[in-house]
């Protein structure tokens, strides 16, 4: 009995400090609830187990939930692996093109997520200047120019020649990103290997998207603070899972057209 009044003391300390860290967001509900959800199968084990149906109800539950932990855990350690074998700007060589993938723009004026992704992109473009730069991104509707402008406006100004930039901003999600940026790349007939630019939680899902796309990458990353990474790794699980789906999706009914 104490070991489970250890376990909600923990939970409830894990549960606060997320809140006062990310707010009621959705990273601090999912992680609140997935521990609610986990902690039930300790809890439930005893009463379940003397009724026969209960039992089978709790074996399912329990089969659910070890499913539910087990890919969060592999995803998560993917993401994590991914981020420590991602290679420097300096280490990438003979890549023609390179796809930044957009994110939140501030009316006209690109957040702090956006700078880290474009600043790591011109680091790679002073050393390659002949490289082509696909900005990826729409218009949000909180928004006031699309995102693929923003990145351009933001390039330019840093040194980067407008002629190495291409808009891409139809975009509103990381498969868009890739898919229409995946017909520029035809478009320009570039079949050589890509470089996916973004933030360090978001490299693992953007790539994995390229790559079932038929697209051979290889990545840079932004690197964000631990709290961030935390945070936005959380959020990764069920739109890695979503857009995983999706681009399979995408590619059968692409090969059946």
């Amino acid at each position: 009995m104490n070991k489970r009044k250890y376990i909600m003391s923990a939970m409830i300390i894990i549960g606060v400090l997320s809140i006062l860290e990310w707010g009621i967001s959705f990273s601090s509900i999912f992680l609140i609830v997935s521990m609610a959800l986990i902690y039930i199968v300790f809890s439930m084990r005893d009463l379940c187990s003397k009724s026969k149906h209960l039992n089978i109800i709790y074996n399912i539950y329990k089969v659910i939930i070890i499913i539910f932990v087990s890919l969060f855990l592999l995803l998560e350690g993917l993401i994590l692996l991914n981020i420590n074998e991602t290679k420097d700007a300096d280490k990438v060589d003979n890549i023609d093109t390179m796809i930044v993938l957009g994110a939140k723009v501030n009316g006209t004026e690109i957040s702090n997520t956006l700078k880290l992704r474009l600043d790591k992109a011109i680091e790679y473009y002073n050393k390659h200047k002949s490289v082509n730069i696909i900005v990826s991104g729409g218009q949000g509707n909180d928004e006031n120019i699309t995102e693929a402008l923003a990145m351009k406006n933001y390039l330019i100004s840093n040194g980067v020649n407008s002629n190495n930039i291409i808009e891409e901003n139809k975009a509103t999600t990381t498969l868009e990103n890739i898919i229409y940026s995946k017909k520029i790349l035809d478009n320009i007939n570039n079949k050589g290997k890509v470089l996916i630019v973004t933030s360090d939680y978001h490299l693992f899902r953007g790539r994995l998207i390229a790559s079932i796309l038929g697209i051979e990458n290889e990545g840079i990353c932004s690197t964000s603070s631990i709290s961030g990474r935390l945070y936005y790794m959380i959020r990764e699980y069920p739109t890695s899972i979503i857009d995983l789906v999706k681009s399979m999706e995408y590619m059968l009914t692409y090969k059946n057209i």
